[in-house]
């Protein structure tokens, strides 16, 4: 045995450099993991702590049950947005009104109509036409912007307004 290390002395230096080299690559890995391992007990640590205070399954649930719960009150709101925008449309929104000379010797636009129709254009539409003797006024139903009575000129121009919103242009008109 004695002969066995004998063969080795010649190397004893190159024996020891390379196991001090080896200790000290252990070394490093030896501290690369302790320095890891304390990074995952800090966030095991920081998890139990979340743990402790309130199981995640019954957060999770909370949160589950909270979304439905939005859901739920979201679809109501849905449901009756579409109720209130239905009743809108059969609401008088913006009425309109067209004057007007309804004769050529009288000098004044005095005469009138008023279109009181909803979104669906159901409605009344009232004409009053001014002369120097006498004044009639008179009204006529509007369905789907249109009446089963003759409308003139003007009482069709002021329905389309009151519909569209937008006043027709168009020079003042001489009923005779």
């Amino acid at each position: 045995m004695a002969m066995g290390l004998s063969i080795l002395q010649p190397y004893a230096l190159d024996i020891a450099l390379g196991s001090g080299f080896v200790s000290i690559l252990c070394l490093i890995v030896a501290v690369a993991a302790l320095s890891r391992s304390a990074r995952l007990k800090r966030k095991f640590a920081r998890l139990k702590e979340i743990t402790s205070a309130a199981d995640l399954e019954m957060v999770f649930e909370d949160t589950k049950d909270a979304v439905r719960k939005l859901e739920a009150k979201l679809r109501e709101a849905e449901e009756r947005l579409r109720e209130l925008d239905e009743a809108l449309q059969s609401k008088v929104s913006t009425p309109a009104i067209l004057r007007y000379n309804a004769f050529a010797e009288v000098g004044s636009d005095l005469s009138y109509s008023v279109a009181l129709v909803d979104g669906k254009g159901d409605g009344v539409v009232i004409t009053s036409i001014y002369g120097r003797e006498d004044s009639v006024t008179y009204g006529k139903p509007v369905q789907r912007g249109d009446s089963p009575y003759m409308l003139t000129e003007e009482e069709r121009a002021v329905i389309e307004e009151a519909l569209h919103g937008a006043p027709q242009t168009r020079s003042t008109a001489q009923i005779s």
